[in-house]
């Protein structure tokens, strides 16, 4: 599904990656839990095509990952950044917007969707009407996954996805990673995300990254 061959990527002075090397396989769920700064963003980045590699080869369901395919491979792909970046705009407004984007024109989208998914998530019907810069990071973190939910991509990437949530409200974005069919990788420090069925992977320079890693039952 996804693959890493040879990857090298060097930002400023650090080296990030040196000829690193990672398959994943359609429908797994990947967690990368190495320290900061260490690489996880980068990685999904690259996947993304927001950086490109130094040396090496990205493929994304065998074809390789290049400039000239990008809005392709992303039109594939629930990308939930760190900083949960919405444009700034009523949050009906803002959702109506992107899936008039020419990758989301063929989803079923209605207001009555997104009510739907928000109370899924427990997040207020009214909260269509604020104003994304007015809604606190844990309620921002919700509109994230709310927006995954209706895209419905067949893969994953998740950075750092549930930092500001605690308690049932983290633990239910788990068991939707956990139940989906999706190929799914999550960057994450949270102790909450090494689960059983999930792939562990705990640095990128040590040869055990291309094995399963999974958490003991």
């Amino acid at each position: 599904m996804i693959r890493f061959q040879n990857i090298s990527l060097k930002l400023g002075k650090h080296q990030i990656l040196d000829q690193y090397n990672l398959k994943i396989a359609t429908g797994e769920k990947v967690v990368l839990t190495a320290p900061s700064g260490s690489g996880k963003t980068s990685l999904l980045k690259l996947i993304m095509g927001f950086i490109d590699p130094d040396q090496g080869t990205i493929r994304f369901n065998q074809t390789e990952v290049k400039p000239g395919n990008m809005q392709h491979i992303r039109s594939q792909i629930g990308y939930l950044s760190q900083d949960i970046d919405f444009p700034n705009g009523r949050v009906s407004e803002v959702f109506q917007e992107i899936f008039r984007y020419s990758a989301n024109k063929n989803i079923r989208y209605t207001t009555g969707n997104l009510v739907e998914k928000l109370q899924l998530v427990h997040l207020p019907p009214e909260i269509i009407h604020k104003n994304t810069i007015d809604i606190s990071g844990g309620d921002r973190q919700k509109l994230g996954w709310t927006l995954i939910m209706l895209l419905d991509r067949p893969v994953l990437l998740l950075d750092e996805p549930t930092s500001a949530l605690e308690g049932a409200q983290k633990h239910f974005f788990i068991d939707y990673v956990l139940s989906t069919g999706k190929t799914v990788i999550c960057s994450s420090h949270d102790p909450e995300w090494q689960h059983p069925g999930m792939r562990i992977i705990p640095g990128f320079s040590s040869e055990d990254d291309l094995l399963r890693k999974k958490m003991p039952a």
